[in-house]
């Protein structure tokens, strides 16, 4: 009986134990979760209010506008070329510099082609000088002809002579007219007014008048054109507005960069005219712009 006694003793007194330790474990376990509970608990910060601004109804006149993004383009580019064959002698621009119709870009060497110049008017002279002299001999022949003091066939034979040096003067002119164009194409200038390009060709260099190599590109910018494309079902509404009179289009630039842009003054926004490219013929639009 008394080890029997003992036994259950120990018995109780372990199970004791495993219990004390059982309950500390749990009582742990509720303070860490309690620890976890009250740190994930914050409060969230209060929102401002948002201003609400009440205005009355009216009825009022608004413009349709469309929105696109444009392609700028020059509005006419001329490649200069030389005409004449020559050495570049000077350069009388910079480039990127604005130019002007008739300024003065390139000058070839001229001295070939004023020798050319004037040797073609020398020519000239001399031809114009006989073939007056022929035609005043055909008209004595022709009045010798007339009282029988010359036969038929010398009168006809000066008469072809004075003819054949009345052709002869017309071909110097011609020779002269192509020698002064090509003395005038020594000194290249700017066909029309723009901004130019790079700088092709330097002081010292060849040109030929066949040769692919341009001199220059210039382009016209002022006034510059501005491509852009609309929606095929926005057409209707275009035309049956621009009925009444042109459509004003403004041209923002750097509106479709995205991010922060600089403050503007809506004013100096450059205006244009709207014109249509490549659009088909079309049906006039009904009142309610739909066809």
């Amino acid at each position: 009986m008394v080890g029997a006694s003992q036994t259950r003793a120990s018995s109780e007194l372990l199970s004791s134990r495993v219990l004390s330790r059982m309950m500390r474990n749990v009582s742990c376990l509720v303070a860490l979760l309690a620890v976890a509970g009250c740190s994930g608990r914050k409060g969230k910060p209060d929102r401002p209010a948002v201003p609400v601004t009440i205005a009355p109804v009216r009825r009022m006149t608004l413009p349709y506008t469309l929105m696109a993004n444009g392609l700028v383009t020059p509005l006419q580019t001329a490649i200069v070329a030389p005409q004449v064959d020559g050495i570049i002698t000077e350069v009388s621009f910079r480039e990127g510099q604005n130019v002007s119709p008739g300024q003065v870009l390139f000058q070839i060497e001229a001295q070939p082609y004023v020798a050319a110049y004037q040797q073609a008017q020398a020519m000239l002279s001399r031809d114009s000088a006989t073939a007056a002299n022929a035609r005043r001999d055909a008209d004595r022949y022709d009045q010798l002809e007339q009282t029988d003091y010359v036969t038929k066939e010398q009168a006809e034979q000066q008469r072809a002579t004075a003819a054949a040096a009345e052709g002869t003067a017309a071909a110097d002119r011609a020779a002269l007219a192509t020698a002064k164009f090509n003395l005038d194409k020594t000194t290249i200038r700017a066909p029309i007014p723009g901004r130019t390009g790079s700088l092709l060709v330097r002081v010292g260099n060849v040109v030929h008048a066949a040769g692919a190599t341009p001199l220059v590109v210039i382009d016209q910018i002022k006034p510059i054109l501005v491509r852009f494309a609309v929606p095929g079902t926005e057409l209707p509404l275009i035309q049956q507005y621009g009925a009444r009179g042109a459509l004003p289009v403004t041209a923002t630039i750097g509106a479709a960069t995205g991010g922060s842009q600089p403050p503007r003054d809506p004013s100096t926004d450059p205006l244009g005219a709207l014109s249509f490219t490549g659009v088909r013929s079309m049906p006039p639009p009904t009142p309610d712009g739909f066809q």
